[in-house]
């Protein structure tokens, strides 16, 4: 008397199809669901592209900042995806995406922190574009550190 199902197996031919069955529907899954799926194509405006990629990714209309012929963000450490009139320069109108815009959403304030950077600073702080950008073309303003100053901190010998 047979007490389980199991007790002869599930045929191979059975449990393979399973498999493959699986792994299809997961990774069709997988690939529709991200921003421009397998081709990496029409990501829309706001979201991150890569500017090293050999096309632009982003949708029609849009370019990946920080690629070769386009103008990067100003204080913004990351690329997104963002409108260009038909001379390459960026769209900066009251409806673009803040991520788009000087700044993008908080990038200034990264850089501020990440390093000091004097022109990222007073933007974060709210300083005027043209007032941030004085201060960061000026890399003088704050003073390197001599060689010998650590011996005269005490890490020398």
């Amino acid at each position: 008397m047979k007490t389980s199902m199991f007790e002869k197996g599930i045929p191979m031919l059975a449990r393979a199809r399973t498999l493959v069955g699986a792994l299809f529907a997961v990774l069709s899954l997988a690939g529709a669901g991200c921003e421009g799926g397998f081709t990496d194509t029409g990501v829309s405006e706001g979201n991150r592209c890569n500017p090293l990629d050999s096309h632009n990714e982003c949708g029609s209309g849009l370019a990946c900042t920080g690629q070769a012929s386009t103008p990067m963000v100003a204080f913004c450490p990351e690329n997104y995806c963002c409108p260009v009139d038909s001379s390459g320069n960026l769209v900066t109108t009251a409806g673009t995406n803040a991520f788009c815009l000087p700044g993008c959403a908080g990038g200034a304030a990264s850089i501020c922190k990440a390093n000091s950077d004097p022109g990222a600073c007073a933007f974060a702080g709210g300083a005027s574009l043209e007032a941030a950008m004085a201060l960061d073309a000026d890399a003088g303003t704050t003073p390197m550190p001599t060689p010998d100053a650590a011996e005269t901190e005490g890490g020398g010998d």
